[in-house]
């Protein structure tokens, strides 16, 4: 079992207007007050909804409600995945018909407001991440505190051992030396110094351009070298990413622009 405490938190209170599209508007909405790691809870009604039934295996089965529905209950969490902030929505469901009350539970997939209240705690010391669980191979939390972000990185191989360099004999002079001459002595060849380059790790730095795997082209805002935030191009919108979750390839130079260009593709 794994424990991590929070001790930095926030509490958001979210409304969803009727027609808003969960969990796009909700993503939407907690990445513009960054608030990437936490949990939801919330009641309302929803217009229409979709849920899945997780318990049976996989692919889940899913159903579509047409009809409004009384949320009775609404819990959740939100963490990154894949470098993009995600959340993960489960719902108890009641609606009457004409065969009485029915009940309806799994996991949201997708669902339209009527009038939804949330309430979302953030921990804003905590890094959240969903990652595929080795034995289930179901994406599970991994929790951190945001100061040692780094452990949630997969390790490094171990550096190849070195091969110790033979031993050079000590020059000898060739010739009897000189009465009152130093004696010279001719060091045997040196074999050229090897070419070692270690190539620099290189982030995408503010001012920066970008092409994300989900995104599209966007331009950096901000980067410390464990996130950066981006501005798409297509509607402006501010994204936040974790650098650990992504593979940056080497940029090139926007010829329009003059700016370095990145491609940021998922890890695998």
């Amino acid at each position: 079992m794994n424990v991590v405490e929070s001790r930095r938190i926030r509490h958001l209170v979210v409304r969803a207007d009727r027609g808003e599209e969960l969990p796009t508007a909700l993503v939407r909405a907690l990445d513009e007050a960054e608030a990437r790691a936490g949990s939801i809870r919330g009641i309302g009604t929803l217009e229409a909804a979709e849920i899945a039934d997780t318990a049976h295996g996989s692919p889940p089965r899913s159903r579509r409600i047409e009809t409004p529905v009384t949320v009775a209950s609404l819990t959740g969490n939100v963490a990154l995945e894949h470098g993009t902030t995600s959340v993960r929505l489960y719902v108890t469901l009641v609606r009457e018909s004409e065969l009485g009350v029915e009940t309806f539970a799994g996991q949201l997939l997708w669902a339209r407001a009527l009038s939804l209240e949330l309430v979302v705690t953030a921990f804003d010391d905590l890094l959240l991440a969903r990652m595929d669980d080795e034995r289930t191979g179901a994406p599970m939390l991994h929790a951190a505190p945001r100061s040692s972000a780094a452990a949630m990185r997969p390790p490094s191989p171990p550096p190849p051992a070195s091969t110790p360099e033979p031993t050079q004999p000590r020059p000898v002079p060739l010739a009897a030396p000189v009465p009152g001459e130093a004696p010279q002595a001719i060091a045997p060849p040196t074999r050229p110094a090897r070419h070692q380059v270690e190539a620099a790790e290189i982030y995408p730095e503010t001012g920066d351009l970008v092409s994300h795997f989900h995104f599209g082209e966007c331009e950096v805002l901000s980067s410390d070298g464990e996130r950066i935030r981006l501005r798409q191009e297509k509607d402006g919108r501010v994204r936040e990413v974790s650098l650990t979750m992504l593979k940056i390839e080497s940029p090139t130079v926007d010829p329009a622009s003059g700016k370095r260009h990145f491609k940021l593709a998922r890890k695998h």
